[in-house]
């Protein structure tokens, strides 16, 4: 009967069974140098886009070697699980090759940057990836907040600021001055 694996190193005070493991550690390792080259291309050419901008056949291959490392990372089979991660990092190597040779560009992320008058500096990021990849690459962006538009929406819908987003939606000109909101203080009467 095949036991489902975890991918992250074994943690002796989350999951004092696995360490020890001599296949968790394994596998986990033979991992390392996959997740290294999977992150470097996400970054360079954005999440899951790279099999969109190869040949069917690539991205096929491609996805039939993701799914055999799957099943042997499941089956807890570290050789197999070695030998499926060169595989895949092969199969990274190959995509990137093939896009540039097709004329494709890398993702630049999608990045505004501005300073408040008091002088507050941040940046709002398309998305998760596009923040991301700033942070990573951009050097104008030290010490810089980067927000995505997904983190905007989830702080503008937080119990602390919906109050705002609420008058925006009611009065859609009105200019937001001030975002000090205190549902906690006493009513004035």
């Amino acid at each position: 009967m095949a036991t489902k694996t975890k991918r992250r190193r074994p943690d002796p005070f989350t999951d004092h069974e696995a360490v020890g493991n001599v296949n968790l550690d394994a596998i986990h390792h033979a991992i390392k140098p996959l997740d290294k080259i999977a992150n470097r291309m996400e970054l360079k050419w954005g999440c899951e886009r790279l099999p969109e901008l190869v040949s069917p056949d690539t991205a096929a291959r491609f996805g039939a070697a993701k799914a055999k490392l799957d099943t042997a990372i499941i089956e807890g089979n570290p050789q197999d699980v070695a030998k499926r991660a060169a595989v895949l990092i092969r199969g990274w190597n190959k995509m990137d090759e093939e896009a540039e040779a097709a004329g494709h560009e890398p993702l630049a992320p999608s990045i505004w940057c501005h300073t408040t008058q008091a002088g507050f500096k941040f940046a709002v990021a398309q998305g998760n990836a596009d923040a991301i990849k700033a942070i990573k690459t951009d050097a104008k962006l030290d010490g810089v907040a980067v927000f995505s538009l997904d983190e905007i929406g989830e702080i503008l819908q937080s119990e602390t600021l919906k109050l705002v987003s609420d008058v925006k939606t009611s009065f859609p000109t009105a200019k937001v001055m001030n975002a000090k909101v205190d549902l906690h203080d006493e009513i004035p009467f």
